[in-house]
């Protein structure tokens, strides 16, 4: 695929000596400013963007990941505190109701998909 083949979803990217991409960009280049500088089109989807752009967000806010996994500590302690009787579901905020019920429709979604892949003796079959 050229650049000019789809001007308007275009994404170019450029690589470093490993292979790995190192910039993207969406900007309208001409055929030799995409050659001068070393672009080539990449799918949107492809994985390798998906990881350059999750890698770029979490460094530009390294908090992120940390949230992440304090929002899994935070529904771990309401878990608790629910078994142990200390507080009912209904005690939370509307609101906070429907978020943990979101998220363990989704974790339980994603659970159902792993289940899906082999365990370690069950790697060879492939």
């Amino acid at each position: 695929m050229t650049a000019a083949a789809h001007p308007a979803r275009v994404l170019l990217c450029r690589r470093n000596a490993e292979g790995h991409i190192v910039a993207l960009t969406r900007q309208l280049l001409s055929a030799q400013e995409v050659q001068a500088g070393g672009w080539e089109v990449v799918r949107a989807a492809a994985a390798e963007v998906e990881a350059f752009l999750h890698e770029v967000s979490t460094q530009a806010n390294p908090l992120s990941q940390t949230d992440s996994e304090l929002a899994r500590v935070l529904e771990d302690l309401i878990d608790v505190l629910i078994n142990r009787g200390l507080i009912q579901f209904t005690d939370l905020p509307k609101a906070a109701q429907a978020k943990l019920l979101e998220r363990r429709q989704t974790r339980a979604q994603y659970a159902h998909r792993l289940e899906l892949l082999p365990d370690d003796s069950e790697a060879d079959l492939f």
